[in-house]
């Protein structure tokens, strides 16, 4: 019996068009049936994603219990006129007239004309004390209140931008000027009149912007590695028709992914906006690779001589077996990030582990039903043979000797036989020293990831995206005008305040804490509505995610809680506060990283020892892998902290490097780096069952299957890469580290330490205790590949 991957392709190639038409109809369908929904329901940008885990955010709900609170957003609106604007009587004006058209706003909703806001603070006519106008005189703050809940607010700010445009034009001697360029026809008064910079905050507007910038970005970044790819795959095919087909398979992925995406989000909660983005970077990797792979084999059957159906039978028997047991590892290490219990994490997961499914059921069936209806033409539109023809027939254009050579060379490598080529070579040339390549790969792989020992990672605030996005230059600028070290604080959330023993402890604590190098006071107490808990706020300096700070609120938690409040019965004291939250959320993802470690490399290592039949290549595998992270980790922290290479990547460096970051690169990473693995190994243990010894086998597959991990891996780094081009620092950090560890893991650990380290170790490679002789007989290779005669 053939393996049940092998009688689904089979079954698809012989239904070819059904197949064909079907995979196109589901996956499109998906998409649409999705938008038919409402499409992708993203949460806001500023959600917590890990709500009551959060000791933060716990003593915020504790402080606020029995408080009836209703559901609204808050509105900023700052304004910086530049030196002496706020005394200036013409930029007290504009302002008023700004307030004025604010109160006025309406929209009918329900058949009701209603207000946009009903609180709206002037900041002329609003106590000093308020903090709405800047401690240097040229920035003011108009603050609103809008009720409701979020589909209502979204209708109850419909008016605002046509107020807001209307304002950043020439108002009483002010020319009010933002982020978008209104002022085209006011150039001339721009010159003359003193000018004034606006911008709106509001989760809203910035949420929408947010999606807008990567709906951009996207479009800007496919428009790139799209074509990209193509040329790579031309490099790899030597021919039109089989470079297109993996661009189709990961076109038709994308769109069903999204529509599973977006159904997720419709029934059961909003995803992150950063899920589209993950989507694209993982799936259009994986489904180029896994078309890459089968498209090669199937060519290469059919340069031996096998008929079709023959060819595509021992490409799904080998390299689409090998695809299915690498996409189930990629979706094994990305179901580990479920073991965080984060509901913007899962979405994430859900949308790549959707992405990766589809293409590998699209690798079953879509790809065999296509091989099979075009067959070899498959090899159509050869370079050589088209753009002499196009060249003819342009006007003033010729092809030179120099051109034809560079073609003759590109049909030359498509047609070359497998194991030939550079790869081959250096294959050859590792095997011969390997003790001596071990080492230098090693050491190098550990001196680049020597840096990861100053790693330090934490939470991006908003400020973190790009200031394009009107509401982030608009905080930047009230985090400048009013500094953060002025209003980030460390707040004690205490129950039971009226109890004298709990006031006794409170008063200590007001001292106690105003000891500790960082911390500022007088400190304010206020008690909730219901007089149950009392708040009590100090002043910190400093950043959220500044190290001192993390170690003031362990200090407070693991010191003075215990002194001052453990021996009171009944009573609860939490900390909060910015740097906590940062602290609390950064907290979960170090204390998931061992569990998700172990989830993903212990059902990794199960994976391998089932397929291989070998306990040694699965603890090797291992240890590959976490070497070629190791080293992305380090150049992570290189570039990131330290600014290496930042400027001419559009980095800033010196930030955190975000906490869940980390985390998944190194479930993508193991995905991806047991998909080569698995690759390489399929066609080593090909060979040594076909009668070639240890060395003969292990050179074989290396060498043969070199040249289509040289291509696939370089599709991975361009994907990878485009995204260090997006202004989102957490997504330039997410695709620099994916870009640079599949360029080690294709380079150093697929062509020196994997066929060195198996040299050296010879038959070993393949050694199972016998107490595991009863794991069932599960090959990647199918059976019988001899019994598909070639052709004649």
């Amino acid at each position: 019996m053939e393996p049940w991957t092998v009688r689904v392709a089979m079954w698809s190639a012989r239904h070819r068009w059904p197949v064909f038409g079907l995979w196109f109809a589901a996956t499109i369908g998906i998409f649409v049936v999705s938008l038919s929904m409402g499409g992708i329901n993203t949460s806001d940008v500023d959600s917590d994603p890990s709500g009551p885990q959060l000791e933060a955010q716990e003593a915020y709900d504790l402080f606020g219990a029995g408080e009836p609170v209703a559901p609204s957003e808050r509105l900023v609106i700052v304004l910086n006129g530049g030196s002496g604007a706020v005394a200036d009587p013409a930029f007290q004006a504009a302002v008023g007239d700004l307030v004025a058209s604010l109160r006025a706003a309406k929209v009918n909703v329900d058949g009701t004309d209603t207000p946009t806001f009903d609180d709206l603070q002037d900041p002329y006519a609003t106590p000093t004390e308020a903090g709405l106008v800047s401690a240097d005189g040229t920035t003011v703050q108009v603050v609103g209140n809008i009720p409701g809940e979020r589909e209502r607010v979204q209708r109850l700010l419909e008016p605002i931008p046509d107020i807001v445009a209307a304002a950043k034009t020439a108002q009483r001697g002010y020319l009010l000027t933002g982020a978008e360029n209104y002022l085209a026809p006011y150039a001339a008064a721009k010159a003359a009149l003193p000018a004034a910079t606006v911008h709106v905050v509001s989760s809203t507007f910035i949420n929408r912007d947010i999606n807008e910038l990567i709906n951009h970005d996207l479009d800007s970044s496919l428009r790139v590695t799209v074509p990209l790819t193509f040329l790579i795959l031309l490099l790899a095919f030597g021919a039109i028709v089989a470079s297109l087909i993996p661009l189709v398979l990961a076109a038709t992925s994308l769109l069903a992914a999204f529509g599973i995406i977006g159904l997720y989000s419709q029934l059961v909660g909003a995803v992150s906006p950063n899920a589209t983005q993950l989507i694209v970077l993982i799936g259009l990797a994986v489904a180029v690779d896994y078309s890459l792979f089968m498209v090669t084999r199937f060519r290469t059957e059919r340069r031996h001589g096998r008929s079709v159906p023959a060819a595509i039978e021992v490409a799904s028997s080998t390299a689409g077996r090998a695809v299915f047991f690498s996409g189930a590892a990629v979706m094994i290490s990305l179901a580990g990030l479920f073991t965080l219990g984060i509901t913007l994490f899962t979405s994430m997961a859900v949308g790549t582990i959707g992405v990766v499914a589809v293409s590998v059921i699209g690798s079953l069936t879509f790809l065999p039903a296509t091989m099979a209806i075009f067959g070899d033409r498959l090899n159509l539109g050869r370079p050589a043979s088209w753009i002499p023809w196009l060249m003819t027939r342009l006007p003033g254009a010729g092809l030179q000797p120099r051109g034809r050579a560079a073609l003759d060379w590109l049909d030359r490598r498509a047609q070359r036989p497998e194991g030939s080529g550079l790869w081959a070579r250096l294959v050859t040339r590792v095997m011969g020293r390997p003790m001596a390549m071990i080492a230098a790969s090693v050491a190098l792989l550990l001196a680049l990831a020597f840096p990861i020992l100053h790693l330090r990672i934490g939470v991006t605030d908003i400020t973190g995206f790009p200031t394009s996005i009107d509401g982030v230059a608009g905080i930047r600028l009230l985090n400048e005008k009013w500094p953060q070290g002025t209003d980030l604080r460390l707040d004690v959330v205490v129950t039971h305040p009226d109890r004298p023993n709990v006031r006794a402890a409170i008063d200590e604590l007001k001292v106690r804490a105003l000891e500790i190098h960082g911390l500022s006071g007088p400190p304010v107490e206020r008690l909730s509505a219901q007089g149950d808990a009392a708040l009590i706020s100090f002043v910190m300096g400093g950043g959220p995610n500044d190290e001192a700070n993390r170690a003031i609120i362990r200090e407070v938690r693991g010191e003075l809680r215990p002194e001052l409040f453990g021996g009171l019965s009944d009573v609860r004291m939490l900390v909060a506060g910015q740097a906590a939250g940062a602290l609390d959320v950064t907290q979960i993802y170090v204390d998931g990283t061992p569990r998700i470690f172990a989830f993903v490399l212990g059902l990794s290592f199960l994976l391998m020892l089932v397929a291989f039949h070998s306990i040694v290549i699965p603890i090797k595998a291992i240890v590959l892998n976490l070497l070629s992270t190791g080293a992305a980790f380090g150049v992570m922290v290189l570039v990131f902290h330290d600014g290496w290479l930042a400027g001419p990547l559009g980095i800033t460096p010196g930030g955190v490097i975000e906490s869940w970051v980390p985390i998944f690169i190194f479930t993508i990473l193991f995905g991806l780096s047991v998909d080569y693995h698995l690759f390489i190994l399929t066609r080593i243990k090909e060979a040594r069952d076909r009668g070639l010894d240890s060395r003969a086998a292990v050179a074989r597959g290396v060498s043969v299957t070199s040249g289509t991990i040289t291509s696939a891996a370089s599709i991975m780094v361009v994907v990878f890469a485009a995204f260090v081009s997006l202004k989102f620092v957490f997504i330039q950090q997410l695709g620099l580290g994916l870009a640079v560890a599949v360029f080690i893991d294709a380079t150093i650990v697929r062509s020196v330490l994997l066929p060195a380290s198996m040299q050296l170790l010879g038959d070993w490679n393949w050694w199972l205790p016998r107490f595991l002789g009863w794991l069932p007989h599960i090959t990647i290779e199918g059976e019988g590949l001899e019994l598909a005669e070639p052709e004649g």
